[in-house]
């Protein structure tokens, strides 16, 4: 009987343990907006919050160290932004709500 305890006492500490880390600040935040250019329009890009809401795990939309986002336009911005946030069912996913006249 006490051997069928331990493992799940043990397990219950450990996943305790690991939610209570916290979240390891990214080696350069960056700056904590940024006017991303879209052709003729600019959009303001709150990245301080989207590394804190990712947990400042960069390589979501980064895929080097640099901080820039290869062959940033249009069809990048769409696949990165609109699929996040029609994942986690947050911010603008459609067009009217970014490309505002």
């Amino acid at each position: 009987m006490r051997k069928r305890l331990v493992m799940p006492m043990i397990a219950l500490l450990l996943y305790g343990m690991s939610s209570a880390v916290p979240a390891v600040a990214a080696p350069n935040p960056g700056p904590e907006v940024i006017n991303l250019k879209m052709g003729v329009m600019v959009l303001p890009f709150q990245h301080r919050k989207h590394q804190k809401d990712l947990n400042n795990e960069c390589f979501h939309c980064h895929t080097r160290e640099s901080g820039k986002i290869d062959n940033w336009g249009k069809d990048t911005a769409h696949k990165i932004c609109i699929s996040c946030h029609d994942l986690y069912d947050k911010g603008p996913v459609e067009c009217q709500q970014c490309h505002k006249k």
